[in-house]
């Protein structure tokens, strides 16, 4: 389930990740995601994971969601003590052009923000 971070700064779309992610999850942040692109060009996104489970059209989703904004993503910070997930974001902004990337521990909610308006 996807739950839109509020009180961060305009330029920075905040979602939560938690239970199970269904197609209507993406349904719902598209039109945020259009939004925030069309305002600022570029997006910062602060992703909160405390769970990831997926549902089969949901997982189709992400791909899509992925390729759509792929070029408009300039920055990405993953909140999260999955040490596998940090691991793989290191990786994946490594070889994704145009994208800085960082991975935090559930206790820098703080520091992740900071980065991100830097970038």
């Amino acid at each position: 389930m996807f739950t839109i971070i509020k009180k961060l700064p305009d330029d920075i779309v905040g979602i939560l990740i938690s239970g199970k992610t269904t197609k209507e999850d993406y349904d719902r942040i598209n039109p945020i995601m259009d939004q925030y692109k069309q305002e600022h060009k570029k997006i910062k996104m602060l992703m909160e994971i405390v769970e990831l489970d997926y549902t089969a059209k949901a997982f189709w989703e992400e791909l899509k969601f992925d390729f759509k904004y792929l070029g408009t993503i300039s920055a990405l910070a993953i909140i999260s003590d999955k040490k596998w997930l940090e691991e793989s974001l290191q990786a994946f902004g490594s070889i994704v052009p145009g994208i800085s990337a960082k991975g935090f521990e559930s206790d820098q909610v703080d520091e992740a923000i900071d980065w991100l308006q830097k970038q």
